[in-house]
């Protein structure tokens, strides 16, 4: 008989290509792993891994398995979910994983929240990028993971995930305060900016990929001499007099300095999209549910109501 927590392993070894990794990410020994797919092997009757330099490649047999134990996994988080509300005087210990606007902007409201109104619930935060968050949801470490939906970001694909969408977040130009558009209150066109010197994401980010983008739709390249990560830096950047930039809403500081705009783009303006996401068959609507309640009481325009379909990642 095929033992499931087997098939977990088989997935483990999947995701993250060597025995060594899938044993850290189970929290296992690799001799451990090594055991478990010898005996998966055994009661199966199939090769299940071929050698490949260091790593190892899958076998046929063992794709078919997979897909076995992902319907299984779904299935046990159907079952989770519909006995979560039975349990009486449990403690539920939820962990949510998140890019840091995110936390800073609603994530760390919505655990404010919860504890306040779910009694016996105890949620954690942890604080990873985009990438990282979705392997640890797969992996198990976390139950939901708030994320920034883009191109380069393959793992958001994964049949395993369902993901839904809580806020099209736009960015505002930044600006001197002295700046001709500032005293408009507005930019019209984000091609208004071209002329300007720039600061930007640096150019391995989403951040970049997507202001970038949209420049280019604008019909321009800007001229960037300075590169940063973070957005606070930006804005300093900006005080300072070396450029302009453009930050989603999240990423504005609390309180901008006075020498500083925020400045709405009316036309088009460059926009990330953020969505939770969960193993498909783990619902998690408390979770859901006070995320999306945080991001409209804190007055954030563009929450996101539709399912985000798999083809549009």
């Amino acid at each position: 008989m095929i033992d499931p927590r087997h098939l977990k392993t088989l997935r483990a070894l999947a995701d993250h290509g060597t025995v060594t990794a899938a044993a850290s990410a189970l929290h296992l020994t690799p001799s451990a792993v090594s055991q478990q797919l010898t005996a998966l092997a055994k009661s199966t009757g199939c090769t299940l891994l071929e050698p490949h330099g260091r790593r190892v490649l899958l076998t046929q047999p063992a794709k078919i398995l997979l897909d076995h134990a992902d319907a299984i996994m779904e299935r046990y988080e159907h079952v989770e979910s519909d006995l979560r509300e039975f349990r009486q005087g449990a403690v539920a210990r939820m962990r949510i994983a998140s890019f840091s606007t995110a936390i800073s902007g609603f994530v760390a409201a919505t655990v404010a929240m919860l504890g306040r109104d779910e009694a016996g619930w105890r949620v954690e935060i942890e604080e990873a990028e985009s990438e990282e968050s979705i392997a640890l949801l797969l992996d198990r470490d976390v139950d939901l993971a708030v994320v920034m939906i883009a191109p380069n970001r393959p793992l958001l694909a994964d049949r395993r995930l369902h993901l839904e969408p809580l806020l099209d977040d736009r960015y505002q130009a930044v600006v001197p305060a002295d700046h001709p558009l500032a005293a408009a209150g507005v930019v019209g066109r984000l091609a208004d900016l071209a002329e300007e010197p720039w600061v930007l994401s640096r150019t391995w980010t989403s951040c970049h990929e997507i202001v970038a983008g949209a420049c280019a739709a604008a019909g321009f390249q800007p001229r960037a001499d300075h590169y940063t990560t973070d957005f606070s830096a930006s804005v300093s950047m900006v005080e300072a007099g070396l450029g302009v930039t453009v930050i989603p809403e999240l990423g504005l500081p609390l309180r901008l300095p006075d020498s500083v705009r925020a400045l709405r783009i009316e036309e088009n303006p460059p926009h990330r999209r953020i969505a939770a996401a969960v193993r498909r068959g783990s619902s998690q609507p408390e979770l859901l549910s006070a995320l999306r309640k945080a991001i409209v009481d804190r007055g954030f325009a563009g929450a996101a109501s539709e399912v985000v379909a798999e083809s549009e990642v």
